[in-house]
């Protein structure tokens, strides 16, 4: 269903990794992981599906340090603590104990918090299933973000005990760069709602742009040949990276890949 472990035959860039406390308005420290390869280059939030900040995470934070980012993975769920074992059923018995709009106020901070480290007049987000949610919330939150959602809910399931803001009632609110993805076949999601959410989007936002994916379904990323940019997934990444590219960079940064 969601993303855990890094898929067979794909490799992590070795890159600096530090864990670090994000200051919260309210008074609270967020715990996360900073990935940087040596430069300071433009801040990008990976925020993680309902398992938290797994491996799977840690090697797409990564590879984005590795492209010159200086990437923040945080650990949001760090006033509920670990799961009870791996199972999906775990996970979602702590989810039910998340307060949702809380999260988005501390993922909010957190791209305050990446945006003074850096210096950047933008912040890039990149948010997976729960987190995709997160992200196009805060693509409507919140200015100055370059933001890109795979398979977020525009309406979260009612099961949800403490849920975030609908992103379908705040879509109009939607500012800046933003890039979305869904599988085609992803039957949780509410396929009738992305195409409501996209067509209101695309009429409030004109850096607006998603892709649903034909034959493909929840979490097709984590079954994605990353670096195969004929592979489906792969050549998502690839947008990403363009995006990313495109309005986080200024003149003061570096191309992606470039030494000093």
């Amino acid at each position: 269903m969601c993303h855990t472990d890094v898929p067979a035959g794909q490799t992590t860039p070795v890159v600096d990794r530090t864990e670090i406390h994000v200051p919260l308005a309210n008074g609270e420290s967020m715990p996360g992981t900073l990935f940087t390869d040596g430069r300071e280059g433009p801040g990008v939030l990976v925020v993680a599906d309902i398992h938290g900040p797994s491996p799977f995470y840690a090697s797409l934070a990564a590879r984005l340090a590795g492209a010159g980012y200086t990437v923040l993975l945080p650990d949001y769920f760090f006033r509920q603590g670990p799961t009870a074992g791996p199972e999906i059923e775990a996970a979602f018995a702590r989810r039910g104990k998340l307060d949702e709009e809380q999260t988005l106020r501390d993922l909010d901070d957190a791209c305050g918090w990446l945006a003074g480290r850096t210096g950047g007049a933008r912040v890039g987000s990149v948010g997976f299933c729960m987190g995709g949610t997160f992200t196009l919330d805060l693509a409507s939150a919140r200015s100055g973000m370059v933001t890109v959602a795979y398979y977020g809910f525009p309406v979260p399931q009612a099961t949800i005990v403490s849920p975030p803001p609908r992103p379908m009632d705040v879509v109009g609110n939607q500012r800046g760069p933003v890039l979305a993805f869904w599988g085609e076949e992803d039957h949780g999601v509410g396929l009738d709602h992305v195409r409501t959410y996209t067509g209101l989007a695309e009429k409030a936002n004109p850096e607006f742009s998603y892709e649903i994916l034909p034959g493909l379904g929840h979490g097709f990323l984590a079954k994605a040949k990353i670096d195969d940019h004929t592979d489906p997934g792969g050549r998502t990444w690839h947008r990403v990276l363009h995006l990313f590219d495109a309005h986080l960079r200024d003149a003061t940064n570096e191309p992606r890949g470039a030494s000093k």
